[in-house]
């Protein structure tokens, strides 16, 4: 396996964009990652891209890409077991592109954990297992029944509120070891997108639910909440029921990826008619 790196995002979108938006469904954080990207200020850390080739191929040499930005986890495409442990022991050999800040790596199960066993073994770090989530399709039929309506109505987030929602989703995600400020900046970008929704119930905000923009047809559901202390009020599924028929009726995937000790949020995504097609694991580096 041969690996190349680069933080020229113009180069790598040019040469390994189109391979990435082959499977948009399975590479979709990578795809959003490499959206975002154009906006990233000149200030920002640099994003280290990476592309696994095998030169035995008989088709397309790219069999996996990886995009790392400190301090975050390297973000793998999907790619072969074999592909992700020669990146792994090239990135971590690499001290310049972040082996000694690198927190984990997170990508589809046996590939993360390739990744991980050979990013341990090079550079002396212990990894470890740290959560497993499911990711979720929006390609079943829509509910067969409609539900009881909720009172109140869904509207636009507003800047001020982005301080009320990080409140939210951190107490959601409690455990899940997300910081404030990367959940704020999140939850910014999609308010300024346009693309996160409340439900408000007498005027005050009761759920919330946020989405990507759509890359290669697929946008992806996050965040998905309630206000904390109001839970199974029919709210959150009032918001994803209006998101759900628009995206049906612009042609879009849904994707959500729900961690594995959250059955009650699996269970709601099902019910509209989305299923399984992977699971994600992350290990974190020690």
């Amino acid at each position: 396996m041969l690996v190349r790196t680069t933080r020229d995002t113009e180069e790598f979108a040019t040469q390994t964009g189109g391979w990435i938006a082959g499977d948009p469904v399975a590479n979709s954080i990578l795809l959003t990652l490499l959206k975002g990207a154009q906006f990233r200020p000149p200030a920002a850390p640099p994003t280290t891209w990476s592309r696994v080739e095998d030169p035995a191929s008989d088709g397309s040499p790219v069999v996996g890409a990886a995009a790392f930005t400190p301090p975050h986890p390297v973000v793998l495409s999907g790619m072969p077991a074999a592909a992700a442990a020669a990146l792994g022991a090239e990135l971590g050999a690499e001290t310049g592109a972040g082996a000694e800040r690198a927190r984990g790596v997170i990508g589809a199960d046996p590939s993360a954990a390739a990744f991980a066993g050979a990013w341990s073994r090079t550079t002396g770090r212990s990894a470890r297992a740290d959560r497993r989530e499911h990711l979720l399709s929006l390609d079943g039929p829509a509910p067969a029944e409609p539900r009881p309506a909720v009172p109140g109505r869904s509207r636009a987030a507003r800047p001020e509120e982005s301080e009320l929602f990080t409140d939210w989703c951190l107490e959601a995600a409690h455990g899940a070891g997300l910081g404030r400020e990367i959940v704020r900046r999140s939850l910014r970008g999609q308010i300024a997108g346009g693309l996160l929704r409340v439900w408000e119930e007498d005027g005050q905000p009761v759920a919330v639910l946020g989405r990507t923009a759509a890359v290669a047809g697929v946008t992806r559901f996050n965040p998905l909440c309630s206000r904390p202390g109001l839970r199974h009020d029919g709210c959150a599924r009032a918001l994803l029921g209006e998101a759900v028929a628009a995206l049906r009726a612009d042609g879009l995937t849904g994707l959500a990826v729900v961690g594995d000790g959250n059955p009650a949020a699996r269970g709601l995504f099902e019910s509209f008619g989305f299923r399984r097609v992977g699971g994600l694991s992350e290990y974190r580096f020690d």
